[in-house]
């Protein structure tokens, strides 16, 4: 088979090809041209002018803090002509300018001291105008300031803003009515406070007083009570003292347990159980009660 016989057969594929190739390209420019909702661009909307703001140039480094020429202790201080004579002074003794490099020096001096006035004049006049206007600015915006607070509300903002008690709008600090019969009753309860401190502190002294009859105040005091307490049969005795028989080891059996709430409670209306206070008679619980009186009275314990 020949070339040109077979040409044809050639074409025909390659046309194929070009057509699928311009079919896909164009459903995929379809499909990419579709915007869903939920897209920013599903609005289209013109596109903004861009800024034409001009930012400066970055310039490294810092620049220095500039010296304060008029300190404020100071004032106008550098103004004055004996600050610029003693800056620059001029020659004690006036030399006749023999050469032109004499006269030239000369010269130059005049001017520097020329200069340093003006200068410092200068930098002072500016300085002044600059904290008048700055004083004048600041005062101006206070009037302002002052002005717009003591103003009444506008007829607008009055009929808008929500009702507002007069009470609550009123700050000022008013003195209690009853500042004084407050104080009349704080100072009476603090003086029946401090009585009753002083009663307890002669009730306690006077207890320790008469408490102190039966202090131990010798080595061979001690010594006998030390014996006495720590006997092995010390507990009989006191059994024995009380006329109470059986075996008591231990200061329960002879003084009984200590009384719980219930115990108190039984006894403060009269209705005990326990079997000791069975035999308790109406005489007995009135010796009790003028005991703790008469303590209450005297201040003192009695025995």
């Amino acid at each position: 088979m020949s070339f040109t016989a077979s040409r044809p057969c050639v074409r025909l594929p390659i046309f194929q090809a070009l057509q699928v190739s311009r079919n896909l390209s164009s459903s995929l420019s379809l499909g990419l041209n579709r915007v869903p909702p939920e897209s920013p661009s599903y609005i289209r909307l013109p596109t903004p002018p861009q800024s034409d703001e001009a930012k400066p140039t970055r310039v490294r480094g810092h620049l220095p803090i500039p010296r304060e020429i008029f300190p404020r202790l100071e004032g106008d201080k550098k103004v004055h002509p004996e600050y610029i004579q003693r800056t620059a002074p001029r020659p004690a003794k006036s030399r006749e300018e023999t050469s032109a490099e004499q006269r030239w020096n000369a010269a130059l001096a005049d001017s520097r001291r020329t200069n340093l006035k003006n200068g410092l004049d200068s930098l002072w006049t500016r300085r002044f105008n600059m904290d008048k206007s700055r004083n004048e600015r600041v005062g101006r915006r206070f009037q302002q300031h002052n002005k717009a607070s003591a103003a009444p509300d506008r007829e607008d903002d009055r009929l808008t803003q929500p009702t507002i008690l007069g009470s609550i709008m009123d700050t000022k600090l008013y003195p209690d009515p009853d500042r004084f019969s407050r104080a009349d009753r704080s100072r009476t309860k603090v003086l029946a406070l401090e009585k009753s401190k002083h009663e307890a502190r002669r009730d306690a002294l006077m207890e320790l007083y008469i408490s102190a009859s039966s202090f131990i105040v010798h080595e061979n005091e001690l010594k006998a009570e030390i014996d006495k307490v720590f006997a092995e049969d010390y507990f009989r005795q006191q059994s024995r003292a009380a006329y109470r028989h059986g075996a008591t080891e231990n200061t329960w059996g002879v003084y009984g347990r200590p009384p719980s709430v219930a115990n108190m409670m039984e006894t403060s209306v009269g209705a005990s159980t326990k079997v000791m206070d069975f035999d308790e008679s109406e005489y007995d619980r009135s010796v009790k009660r003028q005991k703790r009186i008469a303590e209450d009275l005297t201040g003192g314990k009695m025995e």
